[in-house]
């Protein structure tokens, strides 16, 4: 029984390193690439009446969240 419990904790952890291996093998999207979504992230902010002090970590989440989806790396920084 012992054996059991220590398999159902040790496989989430083997799982989730296995994603972080995955993660760090994505691409880095081009500056092209990015500066589209950077863009459309711009329109969806004004479309959600983002203000001015909030849109910079917007943009970024907005990008990131396109870019993972896609299967880029994510980036750290946008140019509004």
């Amino acid at each position: 029984m012992n054996k059991a419990l220590l398999a159902l904790i040790v496989a989430p952890l083997f799982a989730v390193s296995a994603t972080v291996a995955i993660a760090d093998d994505a691409p880095v999207a081009s500056a092209q690439t990015i500066k589209e979504y950077t863009d459309m992230c711009v329109n969806w902010a004004k479309d959600d009446d983002v203000i001015n002090d909030d849109l910079f970590g917007y943009v970024l989440q907005c990008v990131n969240d396109e870019l993972e989806s896609e299967g880029y790396k994510k980036v750290s920084t946008v140019q509004i």
